[in-house]
Order: C-alpha cells, then sequence, then structure tokens
C-alpha cells in the first residue's frame, strides 16, 4: 500500500511539473534587463541634479556602470572611474595648496558622459524604472 502511495505521488509531482524550463525574466518598462546600467543611470541623474561633484557620490554610480551590459554605459563608467580615483587621492593627500577646480570639472563633465550614455540606452528622462524620476526631462 506504501508503495502504491509513493508512486502514485510521484506519478502526480511529474504530471504537474512544467516541461519547458520557466523563461528568463524579460525587460519591462519598469525591469530593464540591465539592472547595473539601470541603478548607474538612476544614481547619476540625481547626483547631475544636485551638481554633486564630490568623489564620495561618484564610486558607487561607476562601479555599478562598470558591470553594466552596455558598452557605451560601462565606457562612460569607467571614465567615471578613473576620474573618481584621482579626486579620491587628492582628497586623501589633504593638500590644501591643490587647486580642485579642474578634478571637480573632470569629475561634471565624466558625470555627463556617463548620463548621454544613459539617454543614448534608455531614451530621454525620466525613465520609468527610477524610483524617483527625476523632474527634469533630458535633451
Amino acid at each position: 500500500m506504501i508503495r502504491k502511495l509513493a508512486a502514485f505521488s510521484l506519478l502526480l509531482v511529474s504530471a504537474c511539473a512544467p516541461t519547458e524550463p520557466p523563461d528568463s525574466p524579460q525587460a519591462s518598462p519598469t525591469a530593464p534587463s540591465d539592472q547595473y546600467a539601470a541603478g548607474a543611470c538612476t544614481m547619476v541623474a540625481r547626483v547631475i541634479e544636485e551638481q554633486d561633484v564630490r568623489f564620495t557620490s561618484s564610486s558607487g554610480i561607476a562601479m555599478r556602470a562598470v558591470e553594466a551590459a552596455d558598452p557605451g554605459v560601462r565606457e562612460a563608467g569607467q571614465r567615471l572611474a578613473l576620474v573618481t580615483k584621482e579626486a579620491g587621492d587628492l582628497f586623501v593627500k589633504n593638500d590644501r595648496s591643490v587647486d580642485l577646480g579642474p578634478t571637480n570639472a573632470r569629475m561634471a563633465e565624466a558625470q555627463r558622459g556617463l548620463l548621454a550614455a544613459c539617454t543614448e540606452l534608455f531614451g530621454a528622462q525620466p525613465w520609468p524604472f527610477a524610483k524617483t524620476p527625476s523632474p527634469k526631462a533630458t535633451d
């Protein structure tokens, strides 16, 4: 009796199991397939809005962007990572005679470059996947 019950339960489980593997998650407007790019793009849009050129703000953005599947976002993230490292090195040196203006300008330029790559990938803002979309649309 126990064997018949076990065989029946195995038969029932195998009959109910899907025969094909489940589909991989598809990208949707609210959940793009490239989560690294989406995260970096959302973050850089906010940082640019706030006119924040601190290296501590850009380091996390750069780390996400360099992991992106899109080559444009990845390359822009690499440029941002280099400038972020340079700014971090200057911060650690703590030399008051060093003019941070040129480094800050390169940081802002790298941020805008990443935003341009994001706009090319996802289109103009506001992006539907951003939790709180930027109120300013990009051209």
